[in-house]
């Protein structure tokens, strides 16, 4: 019974909401709010969907002007790297990468002998350190140096892990990890990319065939992507499941892609100069969020992998954005085929320490 109760408050606490999770749930029900509110509008008053004749103040405030601030405002927080967002969206910032042992020449053993020097260079500073400081963090700081035992274990800390300053090249990965961490990604993405374009491609043509495919259509269907990549974050994400099977938000190699995927549906506007106000914009700056993304990884892919960035391991989240699909997804596996088989191979999170990612991460390569 005891260690029943220990198991269950242990996972109660793994599983609690964060104020981010908050966050994006708030999110959820507003893009749902603004979502029903442009299906009203499609229907009751189509002429506040036009992007062409709606759009603009001149004639005066309505639902698509609205709309248009909101999704700016969404992809503007993109550019803020201290932005109130997941890692998943950050990571592609230099200060949220954090080398694991994977990244040392020497693996663990490196990782020590670097937190050793820090602490030597700490041992130089306490000068500057005023009179009644100096005696403590001189104590502290000759504790620590003491044992390697002991620098192991604060080096396990994560907190106190983000604090230590790196330099370029100890963020960088050997080049055959490099080239693997590449290669898993591509495999990744790729398929989301040929099935993102078919699928909406063939929508359009159904769209046009059926002669329904109008300006407020089209805005109805970039709500519905702005609602579902909300869905994705909070609740599942059939992306993840079926293509990329990734363990969650915070590897996704494709989060910041929802900024495009959302406003695909005004591609087919681009040569439309009526809608060209409200459309161009919301265009190039989700283009401008991809490329950012992509120039990112192809500059440092270490920050993209939680081999090679600790951010990213499951013991070293604070985001918890699973909170909710991990469980979804633990009754799916327990289903019938074909769904069974389908989500099998899609891992969960799981924990482990800091330490522990590190060492598994240097021994594979």
């Amino acid at each position: 019974m005891g260690n029943r109760r220990m198991v269950h408050e242990k996972k109660a606490k793994e599983r609690h909401y964060t104020a981010l999770f908050k966050g994006y749930a708030l999110q959820l029900v507003f893009r749902f709010v603004l979502f029903g509110a442009a299906i009203w509008s499609f229907i009751c008053a189509p002429l506040q969907l036009s992007m062409s004749e709606g759009f603009g103040f001149a004639h005066g405030f309505t639902l698509i002007d609205f709309i248009f601030i909101v999704l700016v405002a969404d992809m503007v927080t993109k550019f803020i790297p201290n932005a109130k967002l997941s890692v998943g969206s950050l990571k592609q910032y230099r200060r949220f990468h954090v080398p694991t042992a994977a990244l040392f020449k020497n693996g663990r053993e490196g990782l020590v002998a670097y937190g050793r020097e820090m602490i030597d260079q700490g041992k130089l500073a306490v000068e500057g350190i005023p009179e009644k400081l100096r005696a403590a963090t001189e104590e502290t700081l000759q504790g620590l140096s003491d044992t390697k035992d002991s620098i192991t274990k604060i080096l396990g800390n994560f907190a106190i892990f983000r604090l230590l300053p790196f330099k370029d090249s100890q963020l960088e990965a050997p080049l055959p990890l490099r080239d693997q961490i590449r290669h898993d990604r591509y495999r990744e993405i790729i398929p989301v990319l040929i099935f993102w374009i078919v699928f909406n491609a063939a929508l359009f043509i159904l769209f046009s065939v059926l002669g329904i495919f109008t300006q407020q259509l089209a805005l109805v269907w970039v709500l519905f992507y702005f609602l579902f990549d909300m869905i994705c974050v909070v609740l599942w994400c059939p992306l993840q499941v079926v293509f990329m099977k990734n363990r969650c938000c915070t590897t996704c190699q494709i989060f910041n892609w929802d900024a495009l995927m959302t406003v695909t549906p005004l591609l087919f506007f681009v040569f439309d100069l009526s809608t060209a106000w409200f459309a161009w914009p919301l265009l190039v700056m989700a283009i401008v969020i991809v490329v950012h993304w992509e120039l990112a990884f192809i500059r440092h892919p270490e920050r993209f992998d939680e081999r090679t960035n600790a951010s990213l391991q499951c013991a070293n989240c604070n985001d918890k954005l699973c909170v909710i699909r991990d469980p979804l997804l633990t009754k799916l596996k327990n289903l019938p085929e074909p769904i069974g088989s389908i989500v099998a191979n899609v891992p969960t999170s799981e924990p482990e320490t800091h330490q522990e990612a590190s060492s598994s991460a240097n021994a594979e390569n």
